[in-house]
């Protein structure tokens, strides 16, 4: 039997080639080099540690990027002389390389040059389909949208006393400054710049629609799933073996590159291929891969789409991409147009359900989000999703016996809520399960959804609904009470002669497979680079999106307070904060700024020492699991989420240290972590009085508690593991259906 997966992008997407004929042709149309693009062994290979020791004199030669300031000083001279910035980000030859060896190169003429399609939109759509975007900038490029994690937030913010790892050697400066009055350059038509984390693409009002119109522009779309989005979940494709990397910030550096591919058939005609998606949740993709491989399931098939504009490409085209995911990847591909994936992953879940359950209400007079079109995208996406489960299921499972264990459908988060219903009405005998990865808020923040009954009234149309929390299985039967007045007892909500069972099932993590990961000699090498850049400083360390719900400025603030309550500490601890994905509010991101300059100006020697290291874009895997290894905490402040896998990680990573973990009591992994006040240390974000003593008191704690501490929480992560959460989820799910059927 096949369990039937049901969500809303596939583990893969695809890749379309451009040969070395057509890369040199540009060449030769350009007057400038291309951009430097790296085909590898992946785009998610990590970068190679960034310095090289005394050890090493034979390799020194080959890496003139190292900057030793004082050779009597030793290797770490050649650590402070860099940059947080360049000790992260600069790609260089590692101590574990083979002596003799010629390091690794970086082709100005690669063989391959991967691309994707861009949506086919027209000026004629809806404003609260696209992002919002200003009609000039200082340089005159409208409609231009610069990614915030790529660009350097010091640029655009004035008198900031000295955060050292914004100097002028950041790697994200900007190259490339046009003065007012300077010609305008070529006009990007709906061109994003894109960083390591590519987010949403921007869509201009001025670009032509028309057919020729099939810019490419290499894309994956950033997810709030929380137990998706970051960490190791979200990172297995790193032991995935593909050779094939997506050019970065677009794959032009000139305008008329890209306008000469929108006179190409190009899609008609290029190789394509298929690869591991980086959208999506990491966790499930990985956690029903490891049970299909250890016998927990006998088989699975994906729905969903490939996290790709598709208009672009011709049917004949897309057909024989299905066929191949098909038969190849156990994938059915669903191919919505453009507009309906943007008005319902960028307008309907991002602006208007994502908040809602994550107690965002959306309350800009301004949007246009709340209009029926963006709720009909919703529906029209959902409805396909739909249709393709029950023809997918019916394919496959048609014949079993649906009492079968596996006889299932099994659809996954706010996404897909309705779903469920959807294929009920068609299938009335199957059996559906529903996970939500994400919090579901109080019935008051809920019930400001206008489509607060439709969307309930889908997800009970599953035999069973899995939360990541208690809290959010009682949100959640408080508010089918309430607004649709359903028949609520233990662990079910009946309406309309429907039993559903609602549970609890948190995600976890495939803990042997990162332990396997930690002991890599490239974690191993990094873990030493680390040591001897930071010396005898404890590191705490925190990776989050720069926005407002993770807490940012309220741990930023706090650390201030412990820094100036315990001035000794000022030379003898470093936060260093990771950013991911891409900041969307200025002002926000200049106060944060404002705080590390204040804080970066508190010790005598400000050339030297630094409290705080921001890192404006996402580090590599490797660097960040060492990172975790040789904290001394690790910090998670967001003012609402769901459960954190990074959370998981970290009691992973700190096996050897049995570091604190300080965690917000607003998370959904505060609840599982906290073990009876003898596990993870709570915090609220909003008390920094407290807060601040946290920090003290995770620094100072003795080693018999911090092992206490450390056990609790590590059984937890042991015990519920990604093939835990899997079994009890289909368990739940037959038993559910189970018990409707007596019911009836």
């Amino acid at each position: 039997m096949t369990v039937i997966v049901g969500t809303l992008f596939l583990p893969y997407t695809v890749h379309f080639e451009i040969d070395r004929n057509h890369y040199e042709f540009l060449q030769k149309e350009d007057t400038a080099k291309l951009e430097t693009i790296r085909i590898s062994g992946g785009q998610n290979d990590s970068p190679r540690p960034p310095s090289l020791t005394n050890s090493q004199p034979h390799l020194l030669n080959n890496s003139s990027s190292v900057s030793i300031l004082n050779p009597n000083l030793g290797a770490n001279a050649s650590m402070r002389s860099e940059t947080p910035d360049e000790f992260f980000y600069n790609k260089r030859t590692p101590k574990l390389h083979r002596e003799g060896a010629a390091p690794d190169s970086y082709p100005a003429t690669p063989a391959l040059h991967y691309i994707q399609p861009r949506p086919r939109l027209s000026n004629r759509i809806e404003s609260s389909i696209l992002d919002p975007k200003k009609q000039t900038d200082p340089y005159n490029s409208t409609g231009l949208k610069i990614n915030r994690s790529q660009s350097n937030l010091s640029i655009s913010t004035p008198n900031l006393a000295r955060p050292q790892n914004l100097r002028a050697g950041s790697h994200s400066k900007l190259q490339n400054e046009i003065t007012p009055g300077q010609q305008r350059p070529h006009q990007y038509y709906g061109f994003t710049i894109q960083g390591n984390n590519s987010v949403n693409s921007l869509v201009s009002d001025d670009a032509p629609g028309g057919v020729n119109n099939a810019a490419m522009i290499p894309s994956s779309f950033e997810d709030e799933d929380e137990d998706g989005l970051i960490g190791f979940e979200k990172n297995y494709n790193n032991s995935v073996s593909h050779n094939k990397g997506l050019a970065p910030y677009g794959g032009f550096s000139k305008p008329h590159i890209e306008k000469y591919f929108w006179d190409d058939d190009i899609f008609n005609t290029a190789p394509w291929s298929v690869v591991p998606s980086e959208s999506g949740n990491g966790s499930l993709n990985k956690a029903v891969d490891l049970s299909v491989k250890e016998g927990i399931l006998q088989q699975n098939k994906w729905v969903g789409i490939i996290a790709m504009p598709s208009d672009t490409i011709s049917s004949n085209i897309r057909e024989n991409i299905a066929s191949k995911l098909d038969s190849d990847y156990n994938c059915e591909a669903v191919f919505p147009d453009d507009i309906t994936f943007e008005g319902h992953y960028k307008s309907f879940c991002k602006q208007i359900l994502w908040p809602t359950l994550h107690y965002q209400i959306p309350d800009d007079p301004k949007s246009k989000a709340f209009e029926d079109h963006s709720w009909g995208h919703y529906v029209l996406m959902n409805q396909l999703i739909a249709d393709k489960l029950v023809e997918t299921f019916v394919a496959t499972n048609g014949d079993c016996n649906f009492e079968d264990s596996e006889n299932v459908i099994w659809v996954h988060d706010y996404h897909l809520l309705l779903v469920p219903k959807m294929v009920r009405e068609k299938l009335p005998k199957v059996k559906i399960g529903l996970f939500l990865h994400v919090s579901f808020p109080s019935s008051e923040v809920f019930r400001c959804l206008a489509q607060r009954t439709e969307l309930l009234e889908g997800m009970l149309g599953a035999d069973c609904i899995s939360f990541q929390t208690n809290e959010y299985v009682r949100h959640f039967k408080q508010t089918c009470s309430k607004i649709l007045d359903a028949a609520v007892t233990d662990g079910k909500v009946v309406y309309q002669d429907n039993t559903t069972v609602v549970n609890t099932i948190p995600v976890g993590i495939d803990a042997p497979s990162l332990e396997e990961k930690l002991h890599s000699d490239s974690v191993s090498e990094w873990r030493r680079l680390i040591r001897e850049r930071w010396g005898d400083q404890k590191l705490i360390i925190s990776r989050d999106k720069l926005d407002k719900l993770r807490g940012i400025k309220q741990k930023l603030l706090a650390y201030e307070k412990f820094l100036n309550q315990h001035p000794e500490y000022i030379d003898k601890t470093v936060l260093i904060q990771i950013c991911i994905g891409s900041g969307s509010d200025p002002s926000y991101e200049s106060e944060v700024m404002k705080i590390i300059s204040r804080i970066n100006s508190l010790p005598e020697n400000i050339s030297v020492i630094q409290p705080v290291v921001l890192l404006q874009k996402d580090i590599e895997f490797d660097q960040y699991l060492a990172l975790q290894c040789e904290a001394e905490s690790f910090v998670v402040s967001s003012m609402r989420e769901g459960l954190n896998l990074t959370c998981h990680e970290f009691i992973t990573a700190t096996e050897e240290k049995k570091s604190p973990l300080v965690l917000s009591e607003f998370t959904g992994s505060a609840s599982l972590l906290y073990c009876d006040g003898e596990g993870a240390l709570l915090i609220n974000p909003w008390d920094l009085k407290k807060f601040s003593e946290t920090f003290y008191q995770s620094l100072t704690m003795g080693k018999e508690e911090k092992r206490k501490r450390w056990e609790n929480c590590h059984h937890f992560v042991l015990t519920q593991n990604s093939k835990h959460w899997v079994t009890n989820c289909l368990e739940s799910i037959n038993d559910s259906w189970v018990l409707n059927k007596e019911s009836k």
